[in-house]
């Protein structure tokens, strides 16, 4: 009974162990089956697919038969090769790169300028290509690479002085007195300075302090309009130091008739109407009450003729700067 037993358990113990046997057998099968992938190679213009058990994209082309050179390159169109995933290849061909010390060529496989200029060691804040970094790139293309650097340099430079004006009601309007001079001080500024291939294309003032102070300039500015005069105060709204000569009636074409067309006489004189309009009403000190109303050949700019009554009295006038009020109407 008990030799009986025993061989019971025995058969059960091999019938268990040929089970897990069967079962392991087909756990790795059907493994080794969901292992497999289809991959589709993209090379000089065909497409292949493959089955692999391969995941390195070097070790998936060599299968496929793709011979890769020193400067060809690969792009996966998922993260890692799985199932569906496209491996495509890209042929190196030449490119002609500008740089400052000279020419060269080189073979690249990559697509933009952008990644060339990566490939050659250059960050894109530190280079200016040409044509633009998303330019896609050509067999024989030319690109210039520019070297985008910067530089911080300290400077000193004038701190100009800032004016205080007093309006001050003895002085005319338009006339001014220092009072207190002022002078320039001195600031001390941080400056970075932008190069391409060493060459400054732009600055900018990054800090500043102050070393030496700046005295402010006071300024007596006058505000009083109006001037003395034989018929009393004459309200002004502009003066202007001209130079003035003196003329007669019947100087030029002898008629007597002016530019406005009334009669030369004391009292009427000849201005560059672009300084002075014609028609208006003047007051010269020395002179008297005026009105522009001629016009000369020789007048331009900030000159005045005035009209004398006699050859002496031109004579004696001479050449003379005089102080001209521009009377308010």
């Amino acid at each position: 009974m008990k030799n009986t037993l025993s061989l019971k358990v025995l058969s059960e113990r091999k019938e268990l162990v040929l089970i897990s046997a069967l079962a392991l057998s087909i756990f790795f099968l059907t493994g080794f089956v969901w292992a497999y992938k289809t991959v589709d190679v993209q090379v000089d213009g065909q497409a292949v697919s493959i089955r692999t058990l391969h995941s390195k994209p070097t070790d998936i082309l060599a299968e496929a038969g793709v011979e890769m050179g020193p400067q060809d390159e690969y792009r996966l169109s998922t993260p890692s090769v799985q199932n569906g995933t496209v491996v495509e290849v890209l042929r190196a061909f030449p490119v002609t790169v500008q740089l400052k010390d000279g020419t060269k060529t080189v073979m690249t496989a990559k697509q933009t300028v952008g990644e060339l200029a990566g490939a050659l060691g250059f960050k894109p804040e530190t280079v200016r290509t040409e044509p633009g970094d998303g330019v896609r790139l050509s067999p024989n293309m030319t690109v210039r690479l520019v070297k985008i650097e910067t530089r911080m340099e300290t400077r000193e430079i004038p701190d100009p002085f800032s004016v205080m004006q007093q309006p001050d009601a003895t002085l005319e309007k338009g006339a001014t007195e220092v009072l207190e001079t002022g002078t320039d001080g001195v600031k001390e500024v941080a400056v970075r300075v932008t190069l391409a291939d060493g060459e400054s294309i732009g600055e900018q003032v990054v800090s500043e302090k102050v070393k030496v102070a700046s005295k402010t300039q006071t300024v007596r500015v006058g505000t009083r309009d109006v001037v003395n005069t034989s018929r009393g105060d004459q309200r002004f709204s502009r003066t202007l130091t001209m130079e003035a000569t003196a003329y007669l009636p019947t100087d030029g074409g002898g008629h007597g008739i002016t530019a406005s067309g009334i009669p030369a006489r004391w009292g009427v004189v000849a201005v560059d109407p672009r300084v002075i309009p014609l028609g208006t009403r003047l007051y010269i000190p020395g002179y008297g009450y005026a009105v522009a109303a001629d016009t000369g050949g020789a007048i331009k700019g900030m000159k005045i003729d005035l009209c004398m009554e006699d050859y002496a009295q031109a004579w004696g006038f001479g050449r003379r700067y005089v102080k001209v009020y521009v009377l308010e109407d």
